[in-house]
């Protein structure tokens, strides 16, 4: 069963997919199962700012891992609580609030 068979049987479908598996990524590059690569032109919010793989994030998602991965919305939170910070002292002037 292929990786699209897969999803095609486990997942709601969101909307309509193309014919492409992508398994990996380098900076604006991603390459699908068969080996071809193609530019990321549908990157997410996080992809389109620093590319996919990036060594700089990977070394703080893993640090950050190895403390605590996640931390629900009802507690309060020391990386949450540095990051808003940071959003809200680089944002526009009168923007004081950011949404996680």
């Amino acid at each position: 069963m292929s990786y699209a068979d897969i999803e095609k049987e486990f997942a709601f479908e969101l909307y309509p997919k193309r014919d492409i598996t992508l398994v990996r990524g380098q900076g604006a590059t991603v390459w699908d199962d068969a080996g071809k690569s193609y530019i990321d032109c549908t990157a997410g919010v996080g992809v389109a700012n620093v590319g996919h793989a990036n060594p700089q994030v990977a070394k703080a998602i893993s640090d950050q891992a190895e403390t605590l991965i996640t931390c629900a919305g009802i507690f309060y939170n020391d990386t949450r609580a540095r990051l808003l910070e940071k959003l809200v002292s680089i944002a526009p002037s009168g923007l004081t609030r950011a949404f996680l």
